[in-house]
């Protein structure tokens, strides 16, 4: 069962392999480019890790998000969406990791939702 606790944040990059030798260069994070130069993960020591993604149209400075991991993405998805949000990515499959999906607050900060395979 998920514990509603961040469990990834997402920065997003016009290079994410560039972003990545920086992060690890500033902070020592360990870089996994499993899933091709497009989106890295990244991880500290401790505490939630995530991911860099190549984006090229976010606005700088706005480019971050995080995921709470939830046990029910769409009912989470409804729920903002009852309180005043906007859907902004339904629940869509992560391959053999899990699911997520996004909502943008009422003042258009987006939020990430995650429910992994294993939860």
């Amino acid at each position: 069962m998920a514990n509603n606790s961040i469990c990834h944040i997402e920065i997003c990059a016009r290079d994410a392999v560039k972003a990545g030798e920086f992060y690890n260069g500033v902070f020592g994070w360990k870089l996994n480019l499993d899933m091709g130069e497009d989106y890295i993960f990244w991880q500290p020591e401790s505490g939630p890790g995530g991911g860099l993604m190549k984006s090229a149209d976010f606005t700088p400075g706005t480019g971050v998000v995080m995921y709470v991991e939830v046990d029910d993405i769409e009912a989470y998805l409804k729920k903002a969406e009852e309180l005043g949000g906007k859907q902004d990515a339904p629940k869509t499959e992560i391959p053999t990791i899990g699911w997520y999906g996004r909502f943008a607050d009422p003042d258009g900060n987006i939020i990430g939702l995650f429910t992994g395979m294993q939860s």
